[in-house]
C-alpha cells in the first residue's frame, strides 16, 4: 500500500512540473502577452492579397537557390528561372550564375544531363510519371527574363523578454517591367523558446487565416499561358 501511494504521489509530483505554466494564461505554448502581440501582429496585415491575375509561361523564382527543379515539375508552367551565385555539392550545376530550366519531350533529344540524373534519384509519383516521356533543357542566361518573379522578405526580431523571437513572413509576386507587387501573402510566427519549440502563426492560433501552402502564391496569381 505504501509502495501505490508512494508511486501515486510521484506520479502527480510529475504531472505538476509538465503543466507548470499551463494554466489559462497559457495558450499553445505561447505565454499571454505573446500571444496577443501575435494576434495584434496578424490583425494588421497577415493573409493572402491578390491585386492582380496575370497569364505566363513561367516566372522567375528569386528566393531559392536550388531546389526549383522540384517545384517545375508538377506545375503548369514551361520553365522557371533562378540564380544561384554560389553554389555548392547539392546545387545542380557547380558554375554559378542564373539559368532557366525547360520542361521538354525527352525525343527531343535536349535533356540536360545533370538535371536527369537529380531527376532519376527521386522515386515521387509525379517525378516518375514525369521522366518517362519528358525531361528538362537548360539555358544559362546573364540575369533572369522572365517578366513576373516571386520574392519572399523574412525578418525577424526577439520578444520583449530577450529570448522569444517573432518572425514576419512577405512573399509577393512582382511585374519587373513595372514593379507593380500582382499579389502578397503575409503571416506571422512566435516561437517561445528558438531551436526548442515549434513556432505558431497566424493560421495555427486563428482558422481565419490560410498557410502559406493553402495561400499557393505563385499559383493564385500566375496562371500557366496553356
Amino acid at each position: 500500500m505504501s509502495m501505490k501511494i508512494n508511486l501515486s504521489l510521484f506520479t502527480l509530483l510529475i504531472i505538476s512540473f509538465i503543466c507548470t505554466g499551463c494554466g489559462p494564461n497559457k495558450h499553445f505554448g505561447l505565454d499571454e502577452s505573446g500571444l496577443e502581440e501575435l494576434k495584434r501582429l496578424c490583425e494588421q496585415d497577415a493573409g493572402l492579397t491578390i491585386n492582380k491575375r496575370v497569364k505566363a509561361d513561367g516566372y522567375y523564382d528569386a528566393t531559392r537557390k536550388g531546389g526549383v527543379l522540384w517545384k517545375l515539375i508538377p506545375s503548369d508552367f514551361d520553365f522557371v528561372e533562378y540564380c544561384n551565385l554560389e553554389p555548392n555539392i547539392m546545387s545542380l550545376f557547380v558554375e554559378p550564375g542564373c539559368w532557366r530550366l525547360i520542361k521538354i519531350s525527352r525525343e527531343t533529344g535536349q535533356c540536360n544531363a545533370s538535371v536527369d540524373k537529380s531527376l532519376m534519384r527521386v522515386g515521387s509519383e509525379t517525378s516518375i510519371k514525369y521522366r518517362k516521356q519528358n525531361c528538362i533543357a537548360v539555358e544559362k542566361i546573364e540575369k533572369p527574363t522572365a517578366r513576373y518573379s516571386y520574392h519572399s522578405e523574412p525578418r525577424a526580431w526577439l520578444d520583449k523578454n530577450g529570448t522569444s523571437e517573432f518572425r514576419r513572413s512577405d512573399s509577393y509576386i512582382e511585374d519587373t517591367m513595372t514593379s507593380e507587387v500582382m499579389g502578397r501573402y503575409v503571416s506571422y510566427s512566435y516561437n517561445v523558446r528558438p531551436r526548442h519549440s515549434s513556432p505558431k502563426s497566424c493560421h495555427v492560433i486563428d482558422d481565419k487565416y490560410i498557410s502559406y501552402a493553402e495561400a499557393n502564391l505563385v499559383e493564385s496569381i500566375i496562371k500557366s499561358g496553356k
